[in-house]
């Protein structure tokens, strides 16, 4: 079946994930079923480790085909205004134009440009490209970093058929190594106990939670509290999203599942 890109910002707070978890404790109704959000809930303080200005990720673009080639390195700037990226040594033979996207799955996984990534939109070619706006630090909760992948793609031309059904073929990638600080650190979910606004069940590993499926009647500041974090912590775990919280929805609780780690790859 065809997929649909599908472009969202870290300022979202909750993710779709799909961590398997263990039986619910308490009856499930369908995933259609919405769940009560809290209106309107009070900000949450900001961290207390800040990401610093200047350099703080770099990715060495290589092209996925012999046939074509694509070289150049995407280097991503904190400053006052967000994150900012520039693609630096920028080459392409690929006829037409190409984009750049930011996808948090590694750059193995099929396909990657399908789903949940990060357009810059259409770049030209055979030069640097300054100035691409990432957005501003509020909208990733101070550390994009859940980012793992650049990739550059080009429209599939009309008739081609890509051979694994994907509706975007990158024409190179990239692994972003970043050099962040932990911006939450000793941030540890602990679960507390099921009660009214937080029912649900959760997944542990090693006796601790790594995620939690959503009931009727949840709310999100009920969930952060059973897990003994704020409301900011709980969107910070949880960076991607396309729709509002449903029943039967997983939340990721640990930082290292942050990101594409909780949710499953576009083919899935």
């Amino acid at each position: 079946m065809p997929r649909l890109t599908t472009s969202v910002l870290g300022s979202i707070a909750l993710v779709l994930g799909l961590v398997a978890c263990s039986p619910a404790t308490t009856e499930t109704p369908p995933v259609g079923t919405t769940i009560q959000t809290d209106s309107p809930a009070p900000p949450d303080d900001a961290a207390d480790v800040v990401v610093p200005d200047g350099v703080i990720g770099t990715a060495e673009l290589t092209s996925t085909s012999e046939d074509d080639t694509i070289s150049g390195t995407v280097v991503i700037t904190a400053g006052d205004g967000g994150f900012d990226v520039a693609l630096k040594d920028f080459k392409s033979d690929v006829p037409g134009g190409v984009q750049l996207f930011f996808s948090p799955w590694s750059e193995t996984t099929t396909c990657l440009a399908d789903m949940y990534n990060f357009s810059f939109g259409n770049l030209s070619t055979d030069a640097d490209q300054p100035g691409l706006t990432l957005g501003d630090r509020d909208s990733y909760r101070g550390d994009p970093s859940y980012y793992l992948t650049a990739v550059i793609i080009t429209a599939s031309s009309p008739g081609t058929i890509d051979p694994d059904s994907c509706v975007l073929t990158p024409q190179a990638v990239g692994t972003i190594t970043w050099d962040v600080p932990d911006t939450r650190p000793g941030l540890l979910a602990v679960d507390t106990g099921a009660r009214f606004g937080a029912g649900g069940a959760t997944a542990t590993a090693t006796g601790s939670p790594i995620s939690y499926r959503a009931v009727a009647g949840d709310t999100l500041n009920d969930i952060a509290d059973r897990f003994g974090i704020t409301l900011d912590d709980l969107g910070f775990l949880n960076p991607l999203t396309s729709r509002q919280l449903q029943a039967g929805d997983d939340l990721n609780l640990r930082v290292a599942l942050r990101g594409g780690a909780s949710v499953p790859p576009p083919w899935a």
